[in-house]
């Protein structure tokens, strides 16, 4: 059964071959007429709506070209149009018939800034003029409704006033609502500057000094389009024009009040799209074709095709179909073979093409000169081959992500033809043929003097910070806003820091050193205030450990080729231990070692003080001057070391009795002397006397012994014309008058003769 189908079937299949061929080269001539009817439209509906956006552009140079007219008209003017020139105006714009020829245009006029002569109580854009209109056409009613309304005081008009001022052209507001409030339609206002022709106008400032006025004109923006575009646009397109982007808040006009720009299924297809130019701002003109063109375009001739396409000339037309197709793919593959194989031979880089492989198939004449490769040696082996080792596979990853469609970029060395190692910069660029990738394109750049470059700068800059960190001082440096950017290791320790980097963006407020932190930053300030380096100058730290120490510093202001200051350098560096030693030779200087009480020489300079302050102001003044008795006996029994323990003790035991203003001194040996200043008369002194004489009788515990000593005190007070010698001599008298009379006392030199009183 199935044999004898076939049987007879088989002798009719050229024909039912054709009758198949025919029936799809039918249909798809069917398709093809509806496609191109479709193209047809939308060419047509494109060419229309370019006609209408050049008509609306035309429309709206007719608006500049007026204003700047009128603005010509008013600029040569001998002198600025007066409130008198209002009739005239009127009546110049009558003869013009000034509206009728340019449609859309509602008003036309003449802002002039007029100084204001009452004080501003209030905020006001220009403290100085008001800016209302002096004329305007036509004068009717709704204009006479806003004539005294300052336009500085609505936002947009006031911004559109200020650029045009400033830039000599005319500038155009966003949209807003009338002054009048008399409808809801939004306006839009074309201003244009006049300047007075005597003065200059080139810069912002002498536009300013020059400026008289302002021609503006007041567009309802439908009204404006809908009698620029004609009664027949409205039956062709649906327009939408938005001021600037594409959004909401920036409609200016919708023919139909559906925004299809914003909606994801717009139902109409867009037509055109372009921008026109209207005083310094850009309209976005959208036009979506209405169903008219469509309808135009549709005709007999598919329905035509798919009668009588099966008798006429179908295999003719599908053949010669199948032939042009064909020989244009031929000629776009030649054509594009041609570019690319140019592009690829003069790229300045080094270009390879690989195959999915990893098979070098070519390579242009930069990359065999860059790397000193012959084209012999490189076709036909693997890239990574020429890859220094490390780097290989990574590289094989990289080409491998480029198979699956991505661009990668990746930094990589090849060893030259020579053996030297070459750093690479490597892009590679999938080449698709459908959705798989058949090539790899691969753009190589030589980055070894780059790499160089940043190593030198990188080694510079380390050798920088171990000289930073390894000199003695401690160095730091600040931005003008007084936060780190940088400082040695011996900074960082001091702060309490691991590491110099984590200084960076702070302030003295979050160091170690905060309780100083405010007087660093008025060092700061000065220094930087003033550009001049603070040197050498000595400074406390005290850390939040409880330690502190003397710093010697200095604050060096850093500018740059401008002479602009840009950072602050400081240096210091640790002199406590140089304090300590200063602090220690000052007390070698100025106290005994082993009592610690005030030395000869300090003593006596203390004395040449408290005479010269007896001199001015005629205060009393006593001295002292007393030692152990038998105090060698007491070196030669037990020794000196015992001698100095009692010397010590009797020094202690002096300083608990006498008063705190009371200067007590060793001179020497067990010689002691004391100061008393401010002494009433004998009496007092006699009084501290026999206390001291007292105290001393106690006994004293030199280590495991006792020892009962005395002393003997001579007492003289200051008296006109004596020097501290004199008061010195008189008192070591006394005290030898005391040790004659037996010791264990006190003796007073008088102050008219030689002789004592005894205590």
């Amino acid at each position: 059964m199935n044999d004898s189908i076939l049987a007879k079937v088989r002798p009719h299949a050229p024909a039912i071959a054709v009758l198949l061929v025919c029936m799809i080269v039918t249909i798809m001539a069917s398709l093809f007429e509806q496609h191109h009817a479709e193209e047809r439209a939308a060419m047509h509906a494109s060419a229309d709506a370019t006609q209408f956006q050049r008509s609306l552009q035309q429309g709206i140079d007719a608006y500049l070209a007026r204003n700047h007219s009128l603005a010509a008209h008013f600029s040569a003017l001998d002198e600025a149009p007066g409130e008198a020139g209002v009739a005239s105006f009127d009546a110049y714009m009558r003869s013009a018939d000034g509206l009728r020829h340019n449609p859309g245009m509602s008003y036309l006029g003449y802002i002039r800034p007029t100084a204001r002569t009452a004080p501003v109580t209030e905020a006001v854009p220009d403290p100085a003029f008001t800016y209302p209109y002096l004329y305007i056409f036509p004068h009717d009613a709704r204009a006479r409704s806003v004539a005294s309304l300052d336009h500085a005081t609505f936002p947009e008009r006031w911004r559109a006033l200020q650029q045009a001022r400033d830039s000599g052209r005319s500038v155009v507001t966003p949209s807003h609502l009338p002054l009048a409030k008399v409808s809801r339609s939004p306006v839009v206002v074309l201003v244009t500057p006049i300047y007075d022709p005597k003065h200059p106008s080139s810069t912002v400032a002498e536009r300013r000094l020059a400026l008289r006025g302002y021609v503006f004109s007041i567009y309802y923006i439908g009204e404006m389009i809908d009698q620029v575009m004609g009664k027949e646009f409205h039956a062709l397109f649906d327009l939408e024009v938005y001021d600037g982007e594409v959004r909401a808040e920036n409609i200016l006009y919708d023919g139909d009040r559906q925004a299809h720009a914003l909606e994801r299924d717009t139902g109409m297809p867009l037509a055109h799209r372009a921008g026109v130019d209207i005083g310094g701002r850009v309209w976005q003109l959208l036009f979506y074709a209405k169903p008219v063109y469509v309808q135009r375009y549709n005709s007999w001739i598919g329905a035509a095709i798919l009668v009588f396409g099966f008798v006429m000339s179908a295999a003719l037309a599908a053949g010669m179909l199948r032939w042009t197709r064909r020989s244009q793919a031929r000629w776009n593959q030649r054509s594009a073979q041609l570019e690319f194989d140019t592009v690829f031979e003069n790229h300045p880089a080094a270009v390879y093409s690989l195959d999915v492989e990893r098979h070098i198939l070519n390579t242009n004449a930069q990359a065999l000169s860059e790397f000193k490769a012959r084209k012999l040696d490189v076709i036909g082996r693997p890239f990574e081959r020429f890859i220094v080792q490390d780097k290989q596979q990574a590289a094989r990853a990289r080409f491998e992500e480029t198979l699956r469609g991505n661009a990668v970029s990746f930094n990589s060395a090849v060893a030259d033809g020579d053996g030297v190692q070459v750093e690479i910069s490597v892009i590679m660029i999938p080449v698709k043929a459908g959705r798989a990738v058949a090539s790899v394109l691969a753009i190589v750049q030589n980055i070894t003097a780059q790499k160089q470059r940043e190593w030198r700068m990188q080694e510079s800059r380390k050798m920088l910070q171990m000289v930073i960190d390894n000199i003695p001082q401690r160095v730091f440096w600040k931005d003008t806003n007084f936060a780190f950017l940088g400082c040695n290791k011996a900074v960082a320790t001091d702060a309490g820091l691991a590491h110099p980097d984590e200084i960076i963006g702070r302030t003295d407020f979050e160091l170690a050193w905060s309780e100083n932190a405010h007087q660093y930053r008025q060092d700061d300030i000065e220094t930087l205030r003033t550009g001049i380096a603070k040197v050498n100058y000595e400074e406390p730290q005290d850390r939040d450990d409880g330690s502190s120490s003397w710093l010697r510093t200095s604050k060096i202001p850093l500018t740059d080729m401008e002479g602009n200051t840009i950072a602050l350098l400081g240096l210091y560096e640790d002199i406590s231990e140089r304090k300590k030693m200063e602090n220690k030779l000052r007390e070698l200087a100025h106290y005994d070692t082993l009592t610690g009480l005030t030395n000869r020489a300090f003593f006596l300079s203390l004395l040449e003080r408290a005479v010269s302050n007896r001199r001015r102001r005629h205060a009393p003044l006593a001295l002292m001057y007393f030692d152990i008795d038998h105090f060698k006996e007491i070196n030669d029994s037990y020794g000196h070391d015992c001698g100095d323990t009692l010397l010590r003790a009797f020094a202690r035991r002096v300083s608990d009795t006498v008063r705190d203003q009371d200067i007590f001194a060793r001179l020497g040996g067990d010689e002691f002397a004391l100061i008393l200043d401010d002494v009433a008369d004998v009496a007092v002194a006699a009084s501290i006397g026999a206390k001291l004489v007292a105290a001393v009788r106690r006994p004293f515990r030199l280590g495991d012994r006792s020892v009962v000593v005395s002393t003997s005190i001579g007492i003289a007070f200051f008296e006109a014309g004596m020097g501290p010698d004199d008061l010195i001599r008189r008192a070591d008298q006394a005290m030898y008058s005391a040790k004659r009379a037996g010791r264990d006392r006190y003796e007073v030199a008088s102050s008219a003769s030689a002789g004592q009183l005894i205590g």
